[in-house]
């Protein structure tokens, strides 16, 4: 077992080949990602270790304080229990180029759902093809897919994320085959990123990318199909 470290760790279950890349503090986080034999099967997961930082409230600064980044963080100086608040921003910007309509959607869900009393983002980016009916309904659609698929892992620790973005895939697929929209010549990419509990959770469908930056670094978390 690897000691501790005051890193992020983004990791698969059972790959062999980590990544390295470099946190904005100039540490080193590790990053595993898995391509798995079934090419449309990608798992993620972002595991939240604890960061130890430094404060005293009469002189300024010492080592007497711990931060955990799931929010909380205890002075030992006085015992007080306080909480920290967590935003999260994003942007939006897409270019139509030299086409008459433009294929591309995007959704933002912010607390698109409550799970165990945390709530979790969604972001997801759809590359319509042939046309921006695909794109548009799964802008309407996946993320409430998502949330009708969820699994629980076994003995209901947690979400089992890995069968819940497969499940919410296939079953996005199969409304559109059978939908109006099921046109030959018609399609979209998808790639969704689920924020929330500590966790990054990243799944995607056709040449659509998912990147995380750090230190200006940008490291793929999704593979194109």
């Amino acid at each position: 077992m690897e000691k501790e470290e005051n890193i992020l760790s983004l990791h698969s279950p059972s790959t062999k080949h980590p990544w390295k890349m470099t946190s904005d503090s100039g540490d080193f986080s590790r990053l595993t990602v898995i391509k798995t034999e079934n090419a449309r099967q990608r798992r993620l997961k972002c595991t939240c270790q604890t960061v130890t930082i430094s404060e005293n409230t009469s002189t300024g600064v010492d080592k007497d304080r711990d931060l955990l980044l799931n929010g909380s963080k205890t002075c030992k100086q006085n015992d007080d229990v306080q909480t920290l608040t967590c935003r999260s921003s994003h942007g939006v910007v897409s270019v139509i180029g030299r086409r008459r309509e433009m294929e591309d959607a995007v959704k933002v869900g912010l607390g698109f759902m409550v799970k165990g009393g945390e709530k979790f983002d969604f972001y997801g980016v759809y590359d319509g093809h042939g046309g921006s009916g695909v794109a548009e309904e799964c802008k309407e659609r996946l993320h409430k897919v998502l949330v009708e698929e969820i699994v629980v892992e076994e003995g209901g620790n947690g979400i089992d994320w890995g069968r819940t973005m497969k499940r919410s895939f296939e079953k996005m697929d199969e409304e559109v085959s059978r939908g109006r929209l099921g046109e030959e010549m018609v399609g979209s990419t998808a790639v969704v990123a689920v924020v929330g509990n500590g966790k990054v959770v990243v799944a995607n469908c056709g040449d659509s990318r998912a990147v995380l930056s750090r230190g200006g670094v940008a490291v793929a978390l999704s593979f194109d199909h």
